[in-house]
């Protein structure tokens, strides 16, 4: 009979708050946990070097982005909508892309497209 009440109730409550927590865990995860995956930073960082038209550090910069979005994507996938995964992977790309054109206008607007994504990101 006890063994029933688990299976019947308590189990499925235990994973629906499972999956509850899970998916509501995306500005948590979002958060860097060491220092590979210090993605917002990066970006603020890459914002200085374009205004300071230094190419080769945001070369370098965008690269480092790249990878640990690649890092925060493994962490958020089940919390976060998948349209948001691909805007903020395509808005990352298409700075990179404006990095080796030196096109500073389009990689700015990129950088603050990317603000508004990352602050609605998880919520």
């Amino acid at each position: 009979m006890k063994s029933r009440f688990w299976l019947l109730y308590v189990l499925p409550i235990c994973l629906i708050l499972v999956f509850v927590a899970i998916m509501a865990s995306g500005a948590l995860l979002k958060k860097p946990f060491g220092a590979d995956d210090r993605l917002l930073e990066s970006v603020q960082t890459l914002q200085k070097q374009v205004e300071g038209k230094q190419w080769t550090e945001a070369k370098s910069q965008i690269d480092y982005a790249m990878k640990a979005w690649d890092k925060i994507v493994n962490r958020i996938q089940f919390s976060v909508e998948r349209e948001t995964i691909y805007d903020i992977l395509g808005t990352l790309a298409r700075m990179k892309g404006g990095i080796a054109a030196e096109d500073d206008k389009a990689i700015m607007e990129e950088i603050y497209y990317f603000y508004v994504l990352w602050d609605n990101l998880g919520d």
